[in-house]
């Protein structure tokens, strides 16, 4: 029918975390099984880092529990996921794909962005809390215009702010966070239970497909 829309999924994420670079492999396989429109909102977990990162400050033991599960689920989604010990500040990194999203209005450049950064990092160990790199990325995505001079002037650090405060006043409070029709998931969980939030979801939604 012309009248059923795609499901809209929410989903908070900052490229300081590994679980929301899997995060993108699960949105890929839920689109498979049903029409889905998905937002990727900014959510800057630690926002005064120096430029350059930090090294953490939680135990190591759980940094390794922390680096050994995102390992396996990497391997689960068939993603290459190199971690890095130093902290990214991610805030340049969020800003780009800002200004995809102002400058074209296409989720799909959103998506597009959003994706080579996160491969960029993770799977190709580049450095994109550096202005450099996330200029050559936006440029190999084809995303650059204006790019410099936004980031250099800081245009969209107010906006990613903003998102994290709108996310806060939600209850929001870690990433990866999945909200569709008031229902939310925290974190990385089985599988089966985000096709439940979607299926649930799909009930509030008349006009959303049943699966």
């Amino acid at each position: 029918m012309s009248d059923i829309r795609p499901l809209e999924l929410t989903v908070y994420y900052d490229f300081a975390s590994p679980f929301c670079y899997i995060a993108r492999a699960i949105v890929a396989r839920l689109a498979t099984s049903r029409p889905i429109t998905v937002t990727w909102r900014p959510f800057e977990v630690i926002d005064y880092l120096p430029p350059k990162g930090a090294m953490p400050q939680n135990p190591a033991f759980v940094r390794r529990g922390e680096a050994a599960w995102a390992l396996r689920l990497a391997e689960h989604y068939a993603l290459t996921l190199h971690i890095r010990e130093r902290l990214l500040n991610s805030n340049l990194a969020l800003c780009a794909v800002e200004h995809a999203r102002q400058s074209t209005g296409e989720l799909g450049a959103v998506d597009r962005m959003h994706g080579a950064l996160f491969d960029a990092f993770y799977r190709d160990q580049r450095d994109i809390g550096d202005l450099a790199t996330v200029l050559d990325v936006a440029k190999e995505t084809g995303l650059n215009k204006d790019l410099e001079a936004a980031l250099r002037a800081e245009t969209y650090r107010e906006r990613v702010a903003q998102s994290r405060s709108d996310a806060h006043a939600q209850g929001v409070v870690a990433v990866p966070t999945w909200l569709a029709q008031g229902y939310g998931i925290v974190g990385i969980v089985d599988y089966v239970e985000y096709e439940r939030l979607l299926a649930t979801a799909a009930q509030r939604d008349p006009l959303a497909p049943a699966s």
